[in-house]
């Protein structure tokens, strides 16, 4: 049969008479049947221990600024309503257990970015309810953060990233912001994040929420770290916040990404 033959016998097979209706039973029954089966084969997200997913900092939906954002993911991209039904505006401490639990999970759920995780200090360990902030920290201004899950439960929802080295200096009364913004999405909801680097000479720093009241950060070496549900702030604009210095005095300033 020569080519000429084959077109012929092609143009004698039934056409499609309009284009499928995504919409359809058909279509949607097919599409639930796809998002809920895991892919045997083919390239798969950044895996670790427990499922993950990249994503850059270029949407609405994921909007966490500085360096790349990661979700690990149980049960959920992120959690919302009573998950962070126990949120404080302060932070709290956490036992020895429970920092242990967070800093192993940030460093194992962010080592495949970069492997200086594993040879960290804490910077910051700090808790809000059944979330904790992990700040690690390494030579020459290596900076690895995460928020992770503490309580009851095996729920592992959370995210974080690895920023510098090589990063310079930061003034006694300077703030260098590592990651700001807002993270999460329809239909779980939002967390908004502000972390960095801070100088010697600012002992706190307390964020207004126009929802939340006065939230408090936790400052301690060289760096600070806030949190609280909900979408607040994109990292685009400078957000004001008021700093207590070591003298006694306060100031308002701003912080943003760059």
């Amino acid at each position: 049969m020569n080519p000429l033959d084959e077109f012929r016998n092609l143009k004698t097979l039934d056409p499609a008479t309009s284009a499928p209706d995504p919409h359809s039973p058909r279509a949607q029954a097919t599409l639930e049947r796809i998002l809920a089966t895991d892919p045997v084969a083919g390239p798969r997200p950044h895996r670790l221990r427990r499922p993950m997913v990249r994503a850059l900092v270029a949407t609405a939906a994921v909007a966490i600024g500085a360096a790349t954002v990661l979700l690990p993911r149980e049960g959920g991209p992120f959690p919302n309503g009573d998950a962070y039904a126990g949120w404080t505006p302060q932070p709290a401490g956490m036992s020895a257990k429970q920092q242990s639990k967070a800093v192993a999970e940030c460093r194992e759920s962010l080592k495949e970015m970069d492997e200086q995780v594993e040879r960290t200090d804490v910077a910051i360990a700090e808790r809000r309810g059944n979330w904790a902030m992990v700040i690690l920290t390494g030579p020459d201004q290596f900076e690895a953060n995460c928020l992770t899950h503490v309580g009851p439960g095996r729920n592992r929802s959370g995210f974080g990233h690895v920023g510098g080295p090589g990063r310079p200096l930061v003034g006694p009364r300077d703030i260098a912001v590592s990651g700001m913004g807002a993270a999460g999405g329809a239909p779980a909801g939002y967390v908004t994040v502000a972390e960095g680097r801070i100088g010697s000479d600012i002992v706190g720093m307390t964020y207004t929420s126009p929802t939340r009241g006065v939230v408090k950060a936790t400052v301690a070496n060289g760096y600070f770290a806030f949190w609280l549900p909900g979408w607040e702030f994109d990292g685009n604009k400078p957000v004001p916040v008021r700093v207590t210095y070591r003298d006694g005095t306060s100031a308002a300033t701003t912080i943003s990404l760059g």
